[in-house]
């Protein structure tokens, strides 16, 4: 019998090659070992009709996808995976049909999820079904017809009101110069945390890496794409907010945190402290205790704060001023970092109210001539 040895144990070895993969059968007896070696065939004939099971494909998919994802982003696409594993299991992946992709989808809405995290999920699902055709001789892919439910939620990043940029816009001193740089420069939080002073020159900011919070403490990072590599003109509003701040910097400190960039922790202070000292803080509702008791001895709680809007709202603002201003999406893609032109339409290029009062003035005034 071909490929047919009795190990030293006494029990008879036999090597077959099913679906291109070669495996090794035991057993007492030459039928024994037949037995198994059928019963591997028609697990095999089963599994090429139904297609790999689901969850291995997942599993095999993370594996390959996780290296290339940057730190802040895998907590998010974990998740997703495992969702999707919950979901399916084992099922083969020629037996999971678009309907029932959709149902779950639906599922989600009805429990009041938003487009942006279904429309997640199905990028995720869709991604796994492009590495099982790529890597393991899939065949189809039914994400690929699917339509996400409608009337899905959408939540709009929105821009500062004018009250709140005019605010910002008078307070550049301090930790100002953060909400300074992202309001006329357009930075991602983690490019202006990222800065050094080595990287404002010739009246540009040269934008190479940013900060990732592992936890709490920085770490530089390359930036998500090769559109983020990009230089910024120092436009004069930040120029009069940076003055001499500069000077006592050494080429290599940063310009928030000096020899290191500032912690997670530190900068959320920063930005807290920013807002309550120009008024655009308020009471969160929640409390926590001091320790102290009163001379009555009750526990005193202190009031926690909340910024009334985020350092990252002032990029919008940003963005919002380039459209106001008549900049070609194209440059303002360019300006903004954004490796799709799509993402600049689609989030950013909304029309202030002030812009729309303008356009009702033009109007009118052409109509009622």
């Amino acid at each position: 019998m071909a490929n047919v040895k009795r190990r030293s144990n006494g029990l008879i070895e036999r090597c077959r090659v099913i679906n291109g993969k070669k495996r090794h059968f035991y057993g007492k007896t030459a039928r024994e070992v037949q037995c198994k070696i059928d019963a591997a065939i028609a697990e095999a004939a089963v599994t090429i009709e139904k297609g790999s099971p689901f969850s291995e494909v997942a599993d095999a998919f993370w594996r390959s996808k996780e290296p290339t994802i940057k730190y802040g982003s895998r907590r998010g696409y974990r998740h997703k995976v495992e969702v999707a594993k919950d979901w399916f299991g084992q099922q083969g992946m020629r037996e999971i049909t678009s309907t029932d992709i959709n149902r779950y989808l639906s599922r989600m809405a009805n429990q009041g999820y938003s487009y942006k995290s279904i429309a997640g999920q199905k990028s995720i699902l869709s991604m796994i079904w492009q590495y099982w055709c790529a890597e393991m001789r899939g065949d189809c892919n039914p994400c690929s017809l699917l339509k996400l439910p409608q009337g899905l939620p959408q939540t709009k990043r929105r821009a500062p009101d004018d009250e709140e940029v005019n605010t910002v816009k008078a307070h550049p001193e301090g930790f100002g110069l953060c909400p300074a740089i992202m309001m006329y420069a357009g930075l991602r939080l983690g490019e202006v945390m990222a800065l050094q002073k080595k990287d404002l020159a010739n009246g540009a900011i040269h934008v190479t890496k940013a900060v990732v919070w592992h936890n709490n403490y920085p770490e530089l990072e390359k930036p998500k794409t090769e559109s983020a590599y990009r230089t910024v003109p120092i436009l004069k509003p930040l120029q009069a907010a940076l003055a001499n701040r500069l000077d006592n910097l050494k080429d290599d400190d940063f310009l928030f945190g000096g020899k290191q960039p500032f912690t997670k922790s530190r900068y959320q202070n920063a930005w807290l402290q920013y807002c309550i000292s120009i008024g655009r803080a308020h009471d969160s509702g929640k409390r926590y205790k001091t320790g102290k008791k009163s001379r009555d001895g009750k526990e005193l709680y202190k009031i926690v704060m909340e910024p009334d809007f985020t350092a990252h709202q002032l990029r919008h603002e940003f963005a919002s001023t380039l459209v106001q201003c008549g900049i070609s999406p194209q440059v303002a893609k360019e300006l903004m970092g954004h490796a799709d032109i799509l993402t600049t339409q689609r989030w950013y290029a909304e029309a202030k109210t002030s812009a729309i009062d303008e356009a009702a003035e033009i109007l009118n005034a052409h109509f009622g001539s």
